[in-house]
């Protein structure tokens, strides 16, 4: 009895300290996963956090995608793909990233009225768990307590993530990593011929939640993730037990399986039917080059000591991160360390290795080979790929994981090399890590001003009461160039209208339908008959005119009836002649 309640008391003694440190990595990580919204303090409710250089666009539209998913939650989902956009165009969520996960958001933007505070803790959340779940990774191998905590401190403040900010999905790094660290579990489980089902049955609902998650956070990360195991996923195969390590697999891969086609299928249907594809010409432009990765990051400890560049983004982890990184599978194949930590070292250093050649896009050509256009010839969804140098997400996140297993063999090392002087040691290993975790750090962003769901424009509460079911309208000037800054005003009048319940032939995503061009080609020559006979057509009925030159040429067609007009006079909204109703010349006070 008295040996029983000793040994309970030392477990308790043990569990208060684990218990400190793991709160203690989670104030840390959450105070740094907030350090990207020093620019919305002041005003969560009502902006978003963009980089000093970014387009306001971008992060806008995914505002409108998180108040789009917040609500079809409310209506089950029903008409989920038929967003309100690119009317009458169907399935127009698919031409972008769906992100249905943000639909957990739905309670925040109901309470407070408001997409942009949904959006920061989106923002927020998701760096943290980033962070989290690197630690949690790098713990499972065997490392330290503190070296893996320094490693998810690292990799809540990924530089290309920093650089990324207002692509609010790519923040979404942790359902692969999440995804590896259950792989990593399964070869461990496979391995270790475990007696029961308790241990595979969790592992393998693991998987299955990890799995299930990517393409809800991200189809772009899924993409990524799904050719690099492609290529080197070989590694987590356990050769001792492989035919109970394929069970395990398959098991969480049936029934990962419906639910991601779910998703993904609809994707693939609309980009096939549309046939979106990527050019050539514009990948390259948004291909890396191997001296993006020997520039350190704009905000970094080596920032000042390199030269100006035109490149548009400074791929370099950090050289202290590299160097870590390099020197951690020597160390760990020379030393005692568990087979999963080895395991881990030789799968990072080739997802590493494989995430920089593909990076490189069109520009991976040795010996004349074309892999790029390989991968989209034979691989579905690569083709629709822009943006080949964002592997470097996966490059750089290898490299912080790798450093952080480095740190932790350091440690170890050092204990003996270096007892006659433990405090040097500790003071040394502190400053090592130190500099390791804030070799780069979040630079100065700005905010952008979001519309409030809970303060319907006038426009739109006008037309709410008189849009019928099957209708839509248009807002005019209709955008008339291509670059993201040019949709800055439609992506607005996208997230006024979705608030009130609208439908509108406005619209931006990813990819455009011919429908936005042929229109777009139209309204270059003016409310013409012909056009006002399309809009009819197409049971488009309300036109809404944003500036004057718009107005007067509404004002000028005889085949348009005024209804309204706001206070300053440049807001007017007419009807489409043969919509069969009276016309209402309601003004407001």
């Amino acid at each position: 009895m008295v040996a029983s309640g000793s040994a309970e008391k030392s477990s308790a003694a043990q569990t208060v300290p684990v218990l400190f440190r793991t709160a203690m990595l989670c104030a840390v990580l959450a105070m740094l996963s907030l350090l990207p919204l020093h620019s919305v303090l002041s005003a969560p409710l009502d902006r978003i956090p963009v980089t000093v250089t970014g387009s306001d666009t971008v992060p806008l539209f995914n505002a409108w995608t998180i108040l789009w998913n917040s609500t079809a939650l409310k209506q089950g989902f029903y008409g989920w793909w038929d967003a309100p956009i690119f009317f009458p165009e169907k399935r127009t969520f698919a031409f972008s990233e769906p992100m249905p996960m943000t639909a957990l958001l739905q309670p925040l933007v109901q309470l407070f009225g408001s997409t942009a505070l949904a959006y920061n803790c989106w923002l927020s959340v998701n760096l943290f768990l980033n962070g989290w779940l690197a630690s949690v990774l790098l713990r499972r191998c065997g490392c330290q307590f503190w070296s893996a905590a320094a490693a998810g401190c690292a990799m809540t403040m990924l530089p290309l993530l920093q650089q990324q900010l207002e692509v609010l999905q790519l923040a979404c790094l942790w359902p692969s990593i999440w995804l590896l660290s259950t792989l990593l579990q399964l070869s461990t489980v496979a391995e270790e011929r475990l007696s029961g089902l308790r241990q595979p049955t969790i592992r393998i609902l693991e998987t299955t939640a990890a799995v299930i998650c990517l393409p809800a956070t991200c189809l772009h990360h899924m993409m990524f993730l799904g050719l690099l195991l492609l290529i080197c996923g070989w590694v987590l195969i356990p050769l001792s037990a492989v035919r109970r390590w394929g069970l395990l697999i398959m098991a969480a891969g049936l029934l990962a399986l419906p639910p991601v086609l779910l998703l993904v299928r609809p994707v693939q249907q609309v980009m096939s039917e549309h046939g979106f594809k990527r050019r050539e010409q514009n990948v390259a432009v948004l291909s890396a080059m191997p001296s993006d990765y020997l520039r350190a990051a704009p905000n970094s400890l080596w920032e000042a000591a390199q030269s100006s560049t035109d490149r548009p983004w400074n791929l370099g982890p950090g050289w202290l991160r590299l160097l870590l990184a390099c020197t951690a599978p020597i160390l760990i194949f020379c030393s005692k360390s568990s087979r999963s930590l080895k395991r881990l070292a030789i799968t990072l250093t080739l997802f590493s290795s494989v995430s920089f050649a593909l990076s490189l896009g069109v520009n991976l050509e040795p010996g004349g080979l074309r892999i790029w256009s390989f991968l989209c010839d034979w691989l579905p969804g690569m083709a629709q790929v822009r943006s080949a140098f964002r592997f470097a997400i996966f490059f750089q996140a290898g490299v912080v994981l790798l450093a952080g297993a480095g740190i932790d063999l350091l440690l170890i090392m050092t204990r003996s090399a270096f007892s006659s002087m433990p405090r040097i040691r500790s003071g040394s290993m502190v400053c090592l890590v130190l500099l390791f975790v804030f070799e780069s750090w979040p630079g100065r962003t700005r905010s952008v001003l979001v519309p409030r769901t809970d303060q319907i424009s006038d426009w739109a509460q006008y037309l709410q009461g008189r849009v019928q079911a099957g209708e839509g309208i248009l807002i005019l000037p209709y955008v008339a160039g291509y670059a993201p800054d040019d949709f800055e005003p439609t992506v607005r009048w996208m997230i006024q209208s979705t608030a009130a319940g609208l439908r509108t032939a406005n619209g931006y995503s990813g990819f455009f339908p011919a429908t936005h061009y042929m229109l777009q080609q139209q309204l270059g020559q003016g409310l013409t008959d012909s056009l006002i006979a399309t809009l009819r057509s197409k049971n488009i009925r309300w036109i809404v005119t944003m500036d004057s030159d718009s107005t007067i040429e509404a004002d000028a067609n005889g085949l348009l009836q005024w209804h309204w007009t706001s206070m300053t006079g440049e807001c007017r909204i007419f009807e489409v002649t043969g919509a069969g109703r009276a016309v209402l010349q309601i003004t407001t006070p």
